[in-house]
């Protein structure tokens, strides 16, 4: 028999050390990108509170026996895990977002910096000392991976790496090229500046342009869940037949499984890569 404290002692292993467990920093990695101070610990027994509390709610609404429980259970850790993990998705793009759209402003500060004699180092403290977060703290990171011997070019890569986006892939590989090749430093990251603007003007423009097909895809999501709340309360007996019988369980189960494919498919045909 697996003894209870042995799992325990697996999930905060990496809680009292410097290097984290195996299987705990991928999702360090994805907290450290949301900006989120929690520890990847507090996150698994948050979904697992989650699951249980899901799960115990759901068996005493459907009034299930122990077959319909144990097949619940697994549902129930799936709705808490996709919860999170759509939460931790969504804070990481919206500061992703956030960083790209500074990056123009912090490249301009940059180019400044260099123009007027300083080095990449000093111009990079420029940027931290006229931008707010997340640039702020991201550019800090990079100055202090530098105090402590990293170069300059290696953190700017690091930070390509901690926020993914081809503007600042653009950004780590100019500055290391230019180290290699020579040339004005100053220009070049103007210029990366106007690109970077321009790939923005397209992407608003594709927003603008995508706006009717998103709201359409909306609507026809939201549709199912809302007629079968709609009938469920206009039609009591079917109500109760499609949430208390096993007939209406496969109905729900095969609807939410067409649902999710429908979305999933909705957002392929709208998406647009710059």
């Amino acid at each position: 028999m697996v003894n209870s404290n042995s799992v325990f002692q697996k999930i905060f292993a990496s809680s009292g050390s410097d290097e984290e467990a195996e299987w705990v920093r991928p999702l360090s990695e994805m907290l450290d990108r949301a900006g989120m101070v929690q520890r990847p610990q507090e996150i698994v027994l948050g979904a697992a509170g989650v699951a249980a509390l899901l799960w115990v709610g759901l068996s005493f609404l459907l009034h299930a026996g122990m077959v319909v429980a144990v097949l619940l259970l697994p549902l129930c850790v799936g709705v808490a895990a996709g919860g999170y993990w759509f939460v931790l998705r969504m804070k990481i793009g919206k500061r992703l977002n956030k960083f790209v759209e500074q990056l123009e402003l912090a490249l301009r500060l940059m180019g400044s910096g260099v123009r007027i004699g300083l080095g990449l180092r000093q111009a990079l403290t420029m940027v931290i000392e006229e931008m707010p977060d997340p640039a702020k703290h991201e550019y800090l990171r990079v100055v202090g991976q530098t105090n402590i011997g990293v170069s300059v070019y290696d953190a700017l890569d690091m930070l390509a790496k901690r926020m993914p986006s081809s503007e600042t892939l653009m950004m780590a590989r100019a500055i290391r090229i230019q180290s290699q090749t020579g040339g004005d430093l100053g220009k070049i990251l103007e210029h990366l500046a106007d690109t970077i603007k321009e790939r923005r003007r397209i992407q608003r423009k594709i927003s603008a342009l995508t706006a009717e097909g998103r709201a359409s895809a909306g609507i026809l999501s939201s549709l199912p869940p809302f007629l079968g709340g709609f009938i469920s309360i206009t039609e009591p007996v079917m109500g109760h037949a499609l949430w208390f019988t096993g007939p209406g369980h496969i109905a729900l189960f095969i609807v939410a499984i067409l649902e999710a494919l429908g979305v999933f498919t909705l957002t392929r045909m709208l998406k647009v890569d710059v």
